[in-house]
């Protein structure tokens, strides 16, 4: 892709050759992107940890809504930043991206886990900082379900407005940053000359592996959305990156937009060379869970599966320091997903009634997902930096 040439189709991983900066997101400026944090939170962190170390961020939000209650000015300032609705956030335009995150469920959750989760770690610095905080020490799946807790209540009808489940998530996550951010640097884990740690660059980069990335993912399996869906969609996680601390003029104007910066970003930070095994570890620990609980169902099946949905899903030209063999589309588990997700979009398309029997029966899951995850919630809550053993 030349720096003034077209976008590729949205179903297409461009080629790392092809990889450019454009005029919107050129080297130097997303150099600068990752000179800049959260100042409003980082702000907001110091005051609430003062000279204490940070070892946990169970109750941070709490510990920010009582010191904002007695008339603390920063406190104040950063719920209200979190509350504030902009004027291009419609809540009625996102209802059709929050059908879209529950009428796919399984082709949306390996899109989610396999293409961009687990594919995004290509991105090796972020990756660096997830294992630096701990976050991926202990059990993947138990981790994997904190992060699609808060997709699956995105889902839901009244849950991103100021006040609903998912934009508390999203509140605590801003928080979480921070916190990270001041732990990493005060335990000296972290040290570079100019950067910060969860810059605005990996901020953005980690929606585009929600938005777009997800977005092609489901391409490449036969759903294909409509510009007016994906407007939705991608409106939905606009919202989401403005609650979560994102600058303005970072947030994406279109699904379009958001893959002109990731592109620019592969080109910036991904370094799939870089990779080795040790990062199929979530991938392993996952059918791993998965052969135990499903009779009839190997390890080696659902291991082989889980591989070439991420090959597939994030290309052969980025997980290549992975070592996964490819399998090629004739594999069976891909020519499943393609039919799963054609059959599923030719309902959603073209049956009349067929986008709310989509949804419903994928909003009835969530839910039924939800309850689970809540049962199996440790006592000191979903979200806390934990120390490598």
């Amino acid at each position: 892709m030349a720096e003034t040439g077209e976008l590729p189709a949205l179903g297409v991983i461009p080629s790392r050759a092809s990889l450019a900066y454009s005029a919107r997101f050129s080297e130097s400026w997303l150099d600068a992107l990752r000179r800049e944090g959260d100042p409003l939170a980082d702000a907001v962190m110091a005051e609430l940890v003062g000279d204490r170390p940070v070892t946990a961020v169970t109750d941070l939000l709490g510990e920010a809504r009582r010191r904002a209650e007695g008339g603390d000015a920063l406190c104040r300032e950063f719920l209200a930043a979190c509350n504030q609705v902009p004027e291009w956030a419609d809540f009625d335009a996102m209802a059709t991206g929050q059908r879209m995150l529950a009428a796919f469920p399984v082709n949306m959750g390996l899109a989610l886990f396999a293409g961009s989760l687990v594919g995004g770690s290509i991105f090796i610095k972020m990756t660096l900082i997830t294992s630096m905080t701990g976050m991926f020490g202990g059990d993947s799946s138990r981790r994997l379900d904190e992060t699609a807790a808060l997709v699956l209540r995105m889902a839901l009808p009244g849950t991103i407005e100021p006040g609903g489940s998912a934009h508390e998530v999203l509140v605590r996550v801003r928080l979480l940053h921070a916190a990270i951010r001041r732990f990493l640097v005060d335990s000296g884990r972290f040290s570079h000359p100019v950067e910060v740690p969860i810059n605005q660059q990996d901020l953005a980069i980690t929606l585009g592996l929600f938005g777009y990335v997800n977005m092609r993912s489901l391409a490449q399996m036969g759903v294909r959305f409509n510009q007016r869906e994906l407007d939705s969609f991608n409106l939905l996680w606009r919202w989401a990156g403005h609650v979560l601390g994102i600058r303005d003029d970072l947030l994406p104007r279109s699904i379009q937009d958001q893959q002109a910066f990731f592109i620019a970003s592969l080109k910036h930070q991904a370094r799939p060379e870089k990779l080795d095994a040790r990062n199929r570890v979530v991938l392993d620990d996952v059918a791993r869970n998965f052969s135990r609980d499903t009779p009839g169902v190997s390890f080696a099946v659902a291991q082989k599966f889980l591989h070439q949905a991420c090959r597939w899903l994030t290309g052969n030209e980025y997980v290549t320091g992975m070592g996964i063999e490819d399998a090629g589309e004739r594999y069976w588990g891909i020519r499943a997903l393609k039919l799963l997700g054609g059959g599923s979009y030719l309902i959603w398309r073209y049956v009349p009634g067929g986008q709310a029997l989509l949804y419903g029966l994928g909003s009835r899951a969530y839910r039924r997902s939800l309850k689970r995850m809540a049962a199996s919630k440790d006592k000191k809550g979903e979200y806390r930096v934990r120390s490598p053993r």
